[in-house]
């Protein structure tokens, strides 16, 4: 298997090898050297579920709205690009606009690599080393199933290094767009992560969601989420395992529901239960998203 070093990608190269996998009812396409991205996912009802990738050259810090890539091993803001962990200061290169903060963590701004793929499956994996962007060694995987009548996206991350790791996982699909911004949604708890003290807000979850336009909303204790996205496609999340929390975010061209181990900022609060795992060396956190159309 590969190894990543110290210096990141520029950009992609648009003639890497690309890969299929396909039934009767979706066919998938994925790019490994463009973030370990599924570049496209068709029905065979509904066409493009998710907004198709072009593989083209492009900044890693400035990746297109498109596709589907992993979230290793965090997601969302970091702001300041800093956090505390045993006893010490961690500093990261921030990725984000603005110059201060990071996004989405390192893993989708990586060539991952094909490590098994067969017609209805596929596996890819990337060997993290310590650098700039992260200074933990890890193993992230991501095995994608498809099934008569769903996707499986099952994700895993491992401490190859010698420390403690903080980490967690997710999954980031741009789906088209939404027909009426609602989701359906089973949750626990609705978090605003980034207010003065990030805490839970108190009150029941209500079990449908109208999404402003550039607003996301967060959650906790997800169990499963629906939509109804592009010519009436209605389509259903669930998860398993690590992925206990979701993201949910509206914007005329696409929306993102994304399900993540941990709710945003968490690396911000390392006192509060928030999902993040310390993850001792050879340890590994796994969990699965499961798409269907129905």
């Amino acid at each position: 298997m590969t190894t990543q070093g110290a210096s990141r990608p520029t950009s992609l190269d648009p003639d890497a090898p690309s890969f299929s996998i396909r039934n009767d009812t979706f066919e998938a396409v994925f790019h490994p050297a463009a973030g370990g991205r599924l570049g496209c996912l068709r029905h065979v009802r509904h066409g493009d579920l998710i907004v198709p990738f072009t593989p083209v050259g492009f900044d890693p810090s400035a990746w297109p709205k498109s596709g589907a890539f992993p979230l290793f091993p965090f997601h969302n803001k970091l702001r300041q690009a800093t956090f505390d962990h045993n006893g010490r200061q961690v500093h990261l290169r921030p990725n984000m606009s603005d110059g201060s903060g990071v996004m989405h963590g390192p893993a989708h701004r990586r060539a991952w690599i094909v490590t098994n793929h067969e017609e209805n499956q596929i596996t890819l994996a990337l060997e993290y080393r310590a650098d700039a962007d992260w200074p933990f060694d890890f193993c992230a995987t991501q095995r994608f199933e498809l099934h008569q009548d769903r996707l499986t996206v099952t994700l895993r991350l491992t401490n190859t290094g010698h420390e403690i790791m903080p980490g967690g996982l997710g999954w980031h699909p741009y789906f088209r767009a939404s027909v009426d911004g609602v989701i359906g949604i089973e949750a626990a708890q609705r978090w605003s992560p980034f207010g003065p003290t990030g805490l839970v807000q108190d009150g029941p979850v209500p079990p449908r969601a109208r999404l402003k336009t550039g607003l996301t909303l967060h959650y906790s204790g997800w169990t499963q989420a629906t939509a109804v996205i592009g010519d009436g496609a209605r389509i259903r999340l669930t998860g398993t395992g690590a992925l206990t929390c979701f993201a949910a975010l509206h914007k005329e061209e696409y929306l993102c529901l994304e399900p993540v181990s941990h709710v945003a900022g968490a690396l911000e609060l390392p006192q509060r239960e928030t999902g993040v795992r310390h993850l001792a060396p050879g340890e590994s956190l796994q969990g699965s998203a499961i798409l269907s159309v129905i």
